[in-house]
């Protein structure tokens, strides 16, 4: 079981890039917090009021109200390949616009812990088992006013951390429960600027073997806001910004995170990005930069993103398509 612990405490090591290290061991279902695309990651995860492709079903629902054709978006990342390589996530998403209503879409998340050796309480070999959290979306959003956009996603979390074989109750540890985001995003035109205000993982506590060890969601209220100071047929400069507040218990008052990022658009083909994050109880105070390469409805994120502390930087790759 040293592994499998080793590999849980890095992937939360991970996780704590979108939030705290005090924030992270106290939240259950990691998976729900790890944000998808290189887009954003590029833009230090300043993303809450620009929300503008498929993974828009994660960051802000509200901002699906806006949404045009349709769009869907694939995301893998080994989360630390200094540790070990089959500790990973993927992200699935699609979204589209449905005339008269807004927008609907469906996602879904999964998280590998990898495989693990198991020993029984004498420490003989059970043989491996496989370690997991998966979380499928489905997600609405519509206009409530005219540039004002409001919705909804709803998801299934499902961890799953070792069978009952493994374990000194023999209990298997894996639980369920359910969770809501819910997102506003509201345009201002004539100011070419739009602000957001996001909810995530409203949601009953997660229980892997018993009620009276389980785990609060990792709760957040996430406030953003975009602007783009320049723009016209072959260039465009976008700035947002985000902060973000934590809903658990003991957590301090104050924002836990700040995020900031900038997106240099050229002939609607390349994008340069950089960011900067700051999570200073998280020991991740650092700098964000991507490129993202966009052609006849397709789109290639890179992005190299910071760690905690103990962690090398990590490369993010995404891809989409718009049709």
């Amino acid at each position: 079981m040293i592994r499998f612990t080793t590999l849980c405490l890095a992937a939360l090591l991970f996780v704590g890039t979108v939030g705290t290290a005090h924030a992270q061991s106290q939240a259950g279902a990691a998976s729900s917090l790890i944000a998808p695309g290189a887009r954003s990651d590029g833009m230090g995860r300043a993303f809450a009021a620009v929300a503008n492709d498929a993974n828009m079903i994660w960051w802000n629902p509200g901002a699906m109200a806006f949404t045009r054709g349709r769009e869907a978006s694939f995301m893998y990342t080994q989360l630390v390949p200094d540790l070990a390589d089959d500790v990973n996530f993927s992200y699935l998403a699609y979204v589209q616009h449905v005339e008269g209503w807004g927008g609907l879409g469906a996602a879904v998340g999964y998280l590998s812990y990898g495989k693990t050796e198991g020993t029984d309480i004498n420490g003989d070999p059970t043989g491996e088992f496989s370690s997991y959290e998966i979380a499928p979306t489905i997600a609405y959003g519509t206009e409530l006013a005219d540039n004002v956009g409001f919705g909804v996603s709803l998801k299934l979390l499902r961890v799953d951390l070792a069978p009952a074989t493994v374990t000194l109750d023999g209990r298997a540890g894996r639980g369920t429960t359910f969770a809501a985001d819910i997102g506003t995003l509201y345009k201002v035109p004539k100011w070419k600027a739009s602000f957001a205000a996001v909810i995530q993982n409203l949601g009953p506590s997660i229980a892997y073997i018993d009620e009276d060890q389980s785990d609060p969601l990792g709760r957040n209220v996430k406030l953003g806001v975009a602007y783009t100071p320049f723009e016209n047929e072959i260039h465009r400069v976008l700035i947002a910004a985000d902060a973000n507040r934590f809903l658990l218990p003991d957590e301090v008052l104050g924002v836990s995170v700040w995020n900031a990022g900038v997106e240099y658009e050229f002939n609607r083909l390349l994008a340069l990005r950089v960011g900067y994050i700051s999570d200073p109880i998280g020991t991740i105070t650092d700098a964000t930069y991507g490129l993202g390469l966009t052609y006849k409805g397709f789109r290639f994120d890179y992005a190299s993103f910071p760690q905690s502390e103990f962690l090398n930087r990590t490369s993010r790759f995404s891809a989409s398509y718009h049709f």
